[in-house]
Formats: structure tokens, C-alpha cells, sequence
């Protein structure tokens, strides 16, 4: 058939195809990590890769809303395909799970579609795998997943920065009526004038200072603390408790798991409106934006009929899978086995017998043979 259209020979905007020996290594990446997550106590779940656009409207209305694919079914309705894990897990999870089920553990590995570069395809599928906590509330909750992090970012021996912060000290300084496009852009580009010409607008010229100076900060644990015990928040114990809380997880992340390096960073503020504790993104050398994202959001789930505290990261595998070595294991079986014809001189049918017989031979030394 006659190519009559240029389409024919580019893929669709937001897709991403994996082949051969990359895509075995993604696999073997995916099987190790739902091993760790599964040695934890996390069950995996598969969510629908599109479901009712209203089921998430009123989750939706933020500026990246734009961004997301949409399609009409066949009796007219509006669907939204799959562009965040959590979202479709936590309607799930709202109608299969009820209070005898907590806390309930699960982990997913799938891909996800959003649309957020026109010039580079990769930025638009992306393979979202991570774990979602249920039903355990506060510091237990946050420190199991911070810890599961580690060990997940240990696992694939990646050099990685993790940058912690409070949705819940934001939220002290911003109220949700207040929380402007025009912030979120001066918080995420740290323009430091632009960000206290929003905070004046509905907090003191001093206090819009002080607001503006908290919220971009980032530093060590160590520097942190001395930010909360100086003079100029002493009129404000809420902020201090709400740090406070994120040097005792730092504490507990330092005693319990790796010599990862923290960052206390108060601009991050949730990667998703969904969030209300603690929030946190994991940055690598040589890659342009976090490829772990997570957090607590204690009230998604009522939306979908379960009130229940929660907590969970996503990782954006293919994000990061160029920098990581290849599992030593993995280098082993893709140096493939092929046995040749010329190995024997008998009629066709006694030389594939003898190949097929001796492929199994390797096989069951566990190598991989080609006939």
C-alpha cells in the first residue's frame, strides 16, 4: 500500500516504543524492584488506563490540566487516559477497599501519558513504578515510605539528591484561596521579588519578607535548624512545629537508612494539588527534572468513598535508566548462545535436533541460546 500520508512513518505525540536488549534491562529493573517492594509488604494493583473524565474533574483544576489526553468512547462520554498513577489507584482503591482492609500496602509499575514537550517524544510517556501506603497516618507512615525510597534509589546504585518539604508549613503561609499560577511560578523559577509581591498581597510587608525568604529555602538539615531557632520565627511556633517534623524524619532517615544526602528544600510543595504533609522529589545529575515524586495526601481518597491517611512515591523509571550500570546478571544472559549449522554434518532434520539438544543443554545452566 502506498504511503499517502507523512504520519504513516512517525509515531503518535506522547509514545515511546522500547526494543530488544534496552527493553530486556527495563524489564529486569521492573521485576528487582517489585521484588523489593513485595519483600516489604506491598501487594501489586493494575489500574484502568482510562476512566470517566468527571470521576476527576474537580481534582483537575490546576494549570497543567491542559496537558492531558482525552478521548470520547463510543456512546459520547468523556474519558481521561491514564496520566497519573495515584489518581486512578486511589478511585480504585475508594471502591475496593474499606476500613477492615487497612492499612493496605500497594505497589504499581505501568505507564502513564501527559503531554509536556513537543520537541522530545520521551517527555510525554513516561513508565510510572512506586507504592502507595493506606490507612497509616503520621511519622510511622512517612517513614516507612522515605525508607523504602532509600532502599529503592540503593537499589538501582544511582547517585541521587532527595529534597523534603511540607505541604502542611506552605499551606500555614499560603491559604489554599491564595495559591496563584503566578506563585507557584515565582516559587518554581526561586524569583524571589516576584514571590513577595504575591505574599504582600494578603500578608504584611515584613511578614511577606520573612514568608518569601522560608520558602526558598534549601540547605542541610543541620542549616535548617538554625533557620527555625533564630529570632525571626519566634512569633511563629506553627512554622517551627511544622519544621521541627521534618528534622525529626531527616533524624530518623539518617539513623535507619543510607548516607543518602538530604535537603530540606520549603519549595517543594507538591507535585500534585492532592498533597497535604510532607512532599518530597528526587533529583540525578545529568537528568532535567525529578524523577521521583511523592508525598502524603491524607484526603484523596474521600473523594472516591474511603477516608483514609495516605502516602507514596512514583518513580519515573526510563527517566534515569540511561545513567544506571546494567545488572551484572543482565550482561550474562543478553550475551546470547547461537548454535550454528555447521556445528554438525547430518540431514537437516538430525541437525536441528542436535542444536535444539544442546540449546537446552545452556538453558538449563541458564544461559540464553539462540537455534
Amino acid at each position: 500500500m502506498a504511503v499517502q500520508n507523512g504520519k504513516f512513518l512517525q509515531l503518535p505525540q506522547g509514545t515511546e516504543g522500547i526494543h530488544l536488549e534496552e527493553a530486556l534491562r527495563h524489564r529486569r529493573l521492573t521485576r528487582k524492584l517489585n521484588d523489593l517492594f513485595t519483600s516489604w509488604g506491598f501487594l501489586p494493583v493494575k489500574t484502568p488506563v482510562f476512566d470517566f473524565y468527571d470521576n476527576y474533574r474537580d481534582l483537575l483544576k490546576t494549570p497543567g490540566e491542559e496537558n492531558l489526553y482525552r478521548l470520547m468512547d463510543r456512546e459520547g462520554d468523556l474519558l481521561l487516559l491514564r496520566s497519573d498513577v495515584t489518581l486512578f489507584l486511589a478511585r480504585q482503591m475508594g471502591l475496593y477497599l474499606n476500613r477492615n482492609d487497612l492499612p493496605a500496602r500497594v505497589s504499581y509499575a505501568d505507564t502513564i501519558l501527559r503531554h509536556q514537550n513537543r520537541e522530545d517524544i520521551s517527555k510525554n510517556e513516561f513508565f510510572q513504578t512506586g507504592v502507595e501506603l493506606i490507612g497509616v497516618e503520621g511519622y510511622e507512615g512517612d517513614m516507612e515510605i522515605l525508607l523504602l525510597l532509600d532502599q529503592t534509589l540503593s537499589l538501582l546504585d544511582v547517585s541521587a539528591f532527595l529534597h523534603l518539604g511540607s505541604r502542611n508549613l506552605f499551606r500555614q503561609m499560603v491559604p489554599e484561596d491564595r495559591e496563584t499560577p503566578a506563585l507557584r511560578e515565582a516559587l518554581a523559577s526561586r524569583n524571589r521579588r516576584a514571590l513577595k509581591e504575591e505574599l504582600t498581597l494578603y500578608h504584611p510587608p515584613h511578614t511577606a519578607r520573612l514568608f518569601s525568604s522560608l520558602l526558598l529555602f534549601i540547605g542541610s538539615p543541620g542549616e535548617f535548624r538554625q533557620k527555625l531557632t533564630g529570632d525571626e520565627l519566634k512569633n511563629h511556633p506553627e512554622l517551627v512545629a511544622a519544621g521541627s517534623y521534618l528534622l525529626k524524619l531527616t533524624e530518623g532517615l539518617q539513623t535507619l537508612g543510607g548516607e543518602r544526602e538530604i535537603r530540606i528544600d520549603l519549595s517543594e510543595i507538591g507535585s500534585q494539588p492532592y498533597h497535604t504533609g510532607i512532599v518530597f522529589q528526587v533529583y540525578c545529575e545529568g537528568v532535567d527534572s525529578a524523577v521521583v515524586s511523592g508525598g502524603r495526601y491524607d484526603r484523596l481518597l474521600e473523594n472516591f468513598g474511603l477516608s483514609a491517611p495516605s502516602v507514596g512515591f512514583s518513580l519515573l523509571l526510563r527517566k534515569i535508566e540511561a545513567l544506571l550500570p546494567p545488572p551484572a546478571e543482565a550482561e550474562e544472559s543478553l550475551n546470547r548462545v547461537t548454535v550454528e549449522e555447521n556445528e554438525f554434518n547430518e540431514t537437516e532434520e538430525t541437525r536441528f535436533t542436535l542444536r535444539f539438544r544442546r540449546a537446552e543443554e545452556l538453558r538449563k545452566k541458564g544461559r540464553n541460546v539462540s537455534l
